[in-house]
């Protein structure tokens, strides 16, 4: 699987659970269970691409990814089209939603 592609997934899959469950930040479990046939180093570039886009915010344990935050703010102030154009697939509802409860909830990190 390409980098892009699974940062794709695992952005989608954060934005889906901020969406359903207000839940924003995840443990590297989370991704290794979702994943379990991806070698740790493809999902760390992954998780860190998303990181270069300031889509997530990563805590590191031991020089690895370990907690990794969904960053609301981030998604309120960029546009779908920049998203798009970045490979990033979200749907207009969540994408809508995350700018919308950012701002309610003044989230950032």
């Amino acid at each position: 699987m390409q980098i892009a592609t699974l940062a794709n997934e695992m952005f989608i899959h954060m934005s889906l659970s901020y969406f359903q469950k207000n839940n924003a930040s995840f443990f590297i479990d989370t991704f290794t269970t979702l994943y379990p046939k991806t070698p740790e180093k493809i999902l760390f570039r992954a998780l860190h691409q998303l990181e270069a886009d300031t889509l997530v915010s990563i805590f590191h344990k031991e020089d690895k990814p370990y907690i990794i935050t969904l960053r609301p703010n981030n998604i309120r102030n960029i546009d779908k089209n920049t998203l798009d154009k970045k490979g990033y697939t979200l749907s207009s509802d969540i994408f809508t939603f995350c700018q919308s409860h950012a701002k309610h909830f003044h989230l950032s990190f």
